[in-house]
């Protein structure tokens, strides 16, 4: 029954004690009920982003935009998120309303995600193919039906107001082309198409202005359209950002106040916004592939009927997960003394160093950060701190896998799309790449155990130069699925190696700055710029190239990092340099008694102590410091290492 399915029960109380807290039944397995909430809270939240946003770079593609354009709309996000986090860290510290800051950044979510989807350039013409009798032209401009279209149009459709299009007769919806059919000689990645009386006898600039048709569309739209949509659009995004930016850090907030009494459920709790997010891509994915396209599209064609997609259901959907979501933050609780939104990012990260191996965690402990233990817990302080060489070359790898992120982020779609992909490859796309984040979230402590967070970052970059080369040669856009499941395993292995590494070297009074300074470089500066800077160098030499330029990128950092961290390999170390050499058996070394580095077997340290095991034996219990078999061991070890 339903009731035996879903059911809320409270617990039975002992010895008279008051009742004890609420639970939730599911397929026979018990949940605690606030736990629950927020499993439900992140999979709807997220479904809500994955409903629209990984679409949102073809979106601006099919608005006339070029990469440069999109680019800045995408990585605008991010920094802006970050931007405004002092502020409602300060707001939230002082009104300590953090339910109602909840549901307020919810509802902004919802408000400038359909305000967004109503700003869209007109459509003045369309591309028909030349009258047979002109046999000079290939093609012509013909006035396109008058029309409003997007969440506007969808309004007034269903409310029966405004007026009706013209409607193009069977002979012009057969006419009508897509400009990208003409072009030969397309790069994948440049957009828009300008028209030009190469291709078009009867344009004329002076009398039409600068017009512009993106690929995969019919439409033709005036280039001063199209930017002042861009303008509205830049504005629409960042506002929007900034109210709705508090509400993941606060739900993160509330998570952890209900598996207080177990940390460790966090990742579990919060692995249900990847499910969340890929099964909402993959349903609007075959959504948009397999329903009508347009009910009052300007500009008909039979032949484009599958390539341009009619995106309003994805903002609808987007509002409409954004809506339960909110519904469910109702039901979140905070402590009293709830963490500040600007500190909950520290605290996940501290929920999975325990799960480092103790020869691994004493090895980042060697280039532990030096920080006065009454120095101010601010970015300076820890930025000060950060200026270790190691640390520095650490961090900029991190940063470099998170610029490589911004770019597949705006741009793999869109590079897909030129290559015949679809939506519904797109969606599976999605799945595969959190199938594999998610199992590697669960296992990736097995391999950075057995490398050490130097090591595992080398080996992602060196996967990520692979991974780039491989797109860029890519025709087939199907192809592209295996090297989803790459993606997902190194931006896994990534974060969970970065933050658990950062938490380790920090000292504890400027470890939550610190933690805020990788997470600004990985997810603001890395994803931010890394969608910025790939749109403006795709708006010359189109994505292909990118994507080589990137692996090349990733090669030479990753090479420049390595040389610098053996140039400089005692610089900033604490305790014995050779202790934490960077070498295939470092992790496997140990701490003998009196704290000098062993390693299990085969060491320099072991052989020299297993040489002197005949004069220990025979001189048991003599104290003589000059034949003092542990002194020579320590000697020989120290000689011959360096």
């Amino acid at each position: 029954s339903v009731r035996g399915f879903f059911s809320f029960y409270k617990m039975d109380a002992v010895d008279g004690a008051a009742a004890g807290p609420k639970t939730v039944s599911v397929f026979g397995k018990v949940f605690p009920k606030d736990t629950f909430i927020c499993r439900l809270f992140y999979f709807f939240y997220f479904a809500s982003f994955g409903s629209l946003f990984p679409l949102l770079a073809v979106y601006f593609k099919q608005l006339g935009m070029t990469p440069a354009q999109a680019g800045l709309l995408l990585g605008i996000r991010p920094l802006m998120e970050f931007a405004s986090h002092p502020f409602w860290g300060m707001f939230a510290s002082r009104f300590k309303r953090e339910k109602l800051l909840l549901l307020f950044s919810l509802v902004s979510l919802i408000v400038f995600t359909l305000m967004i989807g109503f700003v869209q350039p007109t459509t003045p013409f369309c591309i028909v193919y030349a009258p047979e009798s002109n046999s000079t032209c290939q093609s012509v401009l013909s006035p396109a039906g008058r029309s409003t279209h997007g969440l506007l149009g969808l309004v007034k459709d269903t409310a029966g107001v405004g007026r009706r299009k013209r409607q193009a007769s069977p002979q012009l919806i057969d006419t009508i082309i897509d400009m990208s059919m003409l072009d030969n000689e397309h790069v994948a990645g440049l957009a828009p198409k300008y028209i030009t009386t190469n291709e078009v006898c009867n344009y004329d600039e002076n009398a039409q202005g600068v017009l512009v048709s993106p690929p995969h569309s019919t439409r033709v739209y005036r280039e001063p359209a199209v930017q002042q949509a861009f303008m509205m659009l830049l504005i629409l995004i960042c506002l929007g950002e900034w109210f709705s930016s508090p509400a993941v850090p606060l739900a993160d907030s509330a998570t952890l106040y209900a598996c207080r009494d177990n940390p460790k459920d966090y990742k579990m709790i919060r692995i249900w916004g990847s499910i969340g997010w890929s099964i909402a891509m993959c349903l609007m994915g075959v959504g948009l592939d397999y329903s009508d396209t347009f009910r009052n599209h300007p500009c008909p064609a039979r032949e484009n009927s599958t390539a341009e997609k009619n995106y309003t259901l994805c903002f609808v959907m987007c509002s409409m997960f954004t809506f339960v979501s909110c519904l469910l933050a109702t039901q979140m609780k905070f402590g009293e003394d709830s963490t500040i939104p600007t500190a909950v990012g520290g605290l996940i990260m501290d929920t999975r160093t325990d799960e480092v191996a103790p020869a691994v965690a004493e090895k980042a402990r060697a280039r532990q950060l030096q920080a006065d233990s009454s120095a101010e817990n601010s970015w300076l302080t820890a930025a000060k701190a950060l200026r270790n060489i190691h640390i520095f070359v650490y961090l900029v790898w991190v940063m470099t896998i998170g610029f490589g992120a911004g770019i597949i982020f705006a741009f793999l779609y869109w590079h897909l799309q030129d290559l015949g992909g679809s939506p519904a490859l797109f969606g599976i796309m999605t799945v595969v790449n959190h199938g594999s984040e998610m199992f590697m979230n669960m296992h990736v402590f097995k391999f950075i155990n057995k490398y050490g967070h130097v090591k595992i970052m080398i080996m992602c970059l060196g996967a990520n130069v692979i991974r780039f080369l491989l797109i860029a040669m890519l025709d087939n856009p199907w192809m592209v699925l295996p090297l989803q499941i790459m993606q997902g395993v190194v931006l896994a292995t990534t974060w969970a190696a970065a933050t658990t590494y950062i938490t380790l070297i920090a000292p504890e009074n400027i470890r939550s700055s610190a933690q805020g300074i990788l997470n600004f470089l990985y997810n603001g500066i890395g994803r931010g710029l890394g969608a910025i800077a790939g749109g403006v160098v795709i708006n010359i030499i189109g994505t292909r190239a990118v994507f080589v330029l990137y692996a090349l990128f990733c090669a030479a950092v990753a090479g420049g990092g390595y040389a610098i961290n053996k140039f400089f390999r005692y610089e900033g170390i604490k305790y014995s340099a050779n202790m934490f050499d960077d070498n295939e058996d470092a992790i496997d070394m140990m701490s003998a008694p009196q704290g000098l580095p062993i390693r299990r077997e085969g060491g320099k340290l072991t052989e020299a102590f297993s040489a002197q095991t005949t004069a220990v034996n025979s001189n048991y219990g003599a104290i003589d410091p000059a034949q003092d078999a542990y002194q020579d061991a320590y000697d020989q070890y120290v000689t011959t290492g360096r």
